[in-house]
């Protein structure tokens, strides 16, 4: 008897782990007129129907869990809702409420569970508790990105890009804020690491330090948060996925933490796409 896990390439999962647990990751996409990108995709609820029947046709597969990027950012949480309820409750599907590795790392977490013998219910419930938890920050060159994708208001685009500020969003719960901002990307890496003291504090946690054709930034970043913690061993760097960096943009440096249910997971010696 085996649980599966789904998710979506928002989570930004390393490859390590996706064949380590036995992941299924359902690809979203930027959409392209021309040579430019001009929207995203979701994931139809055929496309999600498709696999989970793969994987149900596995006899050893007796549940799937499948979490998903925020449903405040995607209707691939809705797409996935609906295929579900064509499997007779053997697939249960959760709301993450965030993006990136926040919820990513949750899924690894709780494949890991999995295959030590948690069942469908237990692991469920477990993801919906890891990313209750976590949560994302990002430094951004300007609120642009997000605006054109329909993420956060024209109003706050304006303010973000007042004096050329540097914008500093929060994502939790399923919604974008404005966190704080900065008048260089070096004051705005520095309020970010400030905000994320005492999310870093509260325990056992997973940091991961994303980018967006920033690796040096993302790489400072997990040097100096490093710095900060007593367990640098677990703050990764892992570059965001082509969607999340469209809607954030180019020069974007985000940092995600989610709880670490177990001491005993596997975490990579030296994080995937981490030079240091």
């Amino acid at each position: 008897m085996t649980i599966r896990l789904v998710t979506d390439s928002s989570a930004d999962l390393p490859e390590e782990w996706v064949r380590e647990f036995g992941i299924t990751v359902v690809g979203l996409h930027v959409v392209e007129e021309g040579d430019r990108a001009v929207s995203t995709a979701a994931v139809t609820p055929d496309e999600l129907t498709a696999i989970y029947q793969e994987l149900f046709d596995d006899p050893d597969c007796t549940g799937i869990v499948s979490v998903h990027l925020s449903r405040e950012l995607s209707r691939t949480w809705e797409s996935a809702a609906d295929a579900a309820t064509r499997f007779g409750g053997r697939v249960l599907v959760s709301d993450s409420r965030c993006a990136g590795m926040a919820f990513g790392a949750a899924v690894a977490q709780c494949a890991w569970a999995a295959n030590n013998g948690l069942g469908l219910s237990g692991t469920y419930e477990l993801a919906e508790r890891l990313c209750r938890g976590a949560s994302t920050f990002a430094a951004l060159e300007s609120l642009e990105s997000l605006r054109r994708g329909g993420r956060i208001s024209a109003l706050a685009a304006i303010f973000g890009s007042a004096l050329a500020m540097r914008p500093i969003i929060v994502l939790k719960g399923g919604s974008v804020d404005l966190a704080a901002k900065a008048r260089t990307t070096t004051k705005a890496h520095e309020r970010l690491r400030g905000l994320l003291r005492d999310e870093i504090s509260r325990g056992d946690v997973l940091v991961v330090v994303h980018h967006h054709e920033a690796p040096e930034r993302a790489r400072e970043m997990a040097t100096e948060i490093r710095k900060e913690t007593p367990f640098p061993e677990r703050v990764l760097v892992v570059e965001f996925d082509e969607v999340l960096a469209w809607h954030l943009g180019p020069g974007t440096v985000g940092v995600s933490v989610t709880d670490l249910v177990d001491t005993a997971f596997p975490i990579p010696a030296v994080a995937p796409q981490d030079g240091t």
